[in-house]
């Protein structure tokens, strides 16, 4: 074989195997995973999860049986709904709330939150409406909520005031499954430092996904306190930081209680003090009343 002719059949030889590979090549990338990455839904699919905790409150027992479930309204948005309901130095409390949201669970969340709350004994009630968002950046969650509050508080004197409130969170998840967060709250008036931690326990043990968690406030006045208590999420099994990227939003209802509890220590009970015939000066005002006394 001439060296012309040899060349030429291997020139075929090696081009005929090329094309058989770019084929195969080709193939393998039509079936196999695209080369742009799908973005996450707002919401994994259908989830929920109960929590069971206590501790103290306001100096007070607390305890409080709560639950949330999230759903996804097509791609980019979801809905959680919240409800929560307990004890506070044995009175009833019971509280509702509601998250309508657009996310992109590698970047972030914002959407509306509404949330109403109320306690007997005080006959206290709080309503609210705001705006929150997340931002995730790694192992670093930045979240919370700014909006109105609605409070009205019967005793020890009537309290009735719309305010503003803030909520916020500064979370790292030290590990996947172990969140450690600082933050600050306003509510009622009054400040307070937030601490937390929640870590979720081996899914090889339990079917779903448990975990323990443990909070504190320590702000002005009686606005402190400490809670822990054990949560259960029904779901998918997946890391903790996944599952507060995907599933489910912040619940803020302890701290929406919190809001009544503040106002009631806010209120105050007037006293008259006789300034003239006929007129007394009521201490929380600071203005003249002028009253009609009846001796008989």
């Amino acid at each position: 074989m001439s060296n012309r002719k040899f060349f030429l059949t291997t020139t075929a030889l090696i081009s005929g195997l090329g094309l058989s590979t770019a084929s195969f090549a080709a193939d393998l990338y039509v079936e196999g995973a695209p080369a742009i990455p799908t973005v996450l839904p707002a919401v994994s699919g259908v989830n929920g999860k109960i929590s069971v905790e206590g501790g103290l409150f306001d100096e007070e027992g607390f305890g409080a049986l709560s639950g949330s479930i999230s759903l996804p309204l097509g791609q980019s948005f979801g809905v959680q709904i919240d409800g929560s309901v307990g004890t506070l130095d044995e009175e009833f409390f019971g509280s509702a709330g509601g998250h309508l949201f657009w996310r992109d669970p590698a970047y972030g969340l914002l959407g509306i939150y509404g949330s109403f709350t109320a306690i007997d004994g005080i006959d206290g009630e709080v309503s609210r409406i705001g705006v929150e968002g997340e931002y995730y950046w790694n192992q670093i969650t930045l979240k919370g909520v700014v909006g109105a509050e609605f409070i009205d508080v019967d005793a020890p004197a009537n309290y009735d005031e719309t305010n503003f409130f803030a909520f916020s969170d500064l979370s790292y998840y030290a590990m996947d499954d172990l969140e450690l967060s600082v933050g600050h709250r306003y509510t009622g008036e009054k400040h307070a430092l937030a601490l937390g931690v929640e870590y979720q326990l081996n899914q090889q043990v339990f079917s779903s996904g448990v975990s323990l968690f443990a909070e504190g406030r320590i702000g002005e006045d009686n606005y402190q306190g400490a809670w822990a208590g054990v949560r259960m999420y029904l779901g998918d099994n997946k890391s903790l930081i996944r599952r507060h990227r995907e599933d489910d939003p912040t619940d803020w209802a302890e701290d929406n209680l919190f809001g009544i509890v503040n106002s009631s220590d806010s209120a105050c009970v007037p006293t008259l003090s006789e300034v003239g015939d006929g007129e007394f000066l009521n201490s929380c005002t600071g203005e003249s009343e002028f009253l009609i006394i009846d001796d008989n």
